[in-house]
């Protein structure tokens, strides 16, 4: 049967208290100071981190920001681009239409002045087969019918030239 024998019991509780107050003094303090320091260094890291949060929802709303206001410009940019580009385009087009009714201009004043040399060319040749044949007409002193054969042999003569 189980005995209980006071002595143990009594010897016990004292190394009971011996090793309770041991443990508080050695190891008590010291780990309820690391415990606390733990404890303050975790509080530090979650403000630093929720402190870091906030910096960095505050840049990404600054980026958005600049993100939102770089593409407004790039489309402004783009608009004044394509407005200049027409306008380019709208010269470019009206210097051609202005070479195009130059070079018509010049080209009907070369046909014209070519023409006028064609007429003149005419009227000459004209007037030298019409020289040529009054000398025809005068030295061979033809008769009246000879003389009109001469004259549409003359006018064939300058059609055909």
């Amino acid at each position: 049967m189980i005995s209980i024998n006071p002595y143990e019991i009594i010897l016990q509780i004292i190394n009971f208290g011996i090793l309770y107050i041991l443990l508080k003094r050695f190891l008590a303090k010291p780990l309820s100071g690391f415990l606390t320091e733990r404890r303050q260094s975790i509080k530090a890291s979650i403000d630093s981190a929720e402190s870091n949060k906030r910096k960095a929802e505050s840049l990404l709303e600054e980026q958005k920001e600049v993100l939102k206001s770089a593409q407004i410009e790039a489309q402004s940019i783009r608009k004044k681009a394509d407005e200049s580009a027409k306008k380019e385009l709208a010269a470019v087009v009206d210097a051609g239409k202005e070479r195009v009714q130059q070079l018509m201009d010049q080209a009907a004043a070369d046909i014209d002045a070519q023409m006028t040399q064609a007429k003149k060319a005419l009227l000459e040749d004209v007037g030298n087969v019409a020289s040529k044949m009054a000398q025809t007409l005068i030295i061979q002193q033809v008769p009246d019918a000879d003389r009109s054969k001469l004259m549409r042999a003359a006018i064939d003569q300058v059609t055909s030239t």
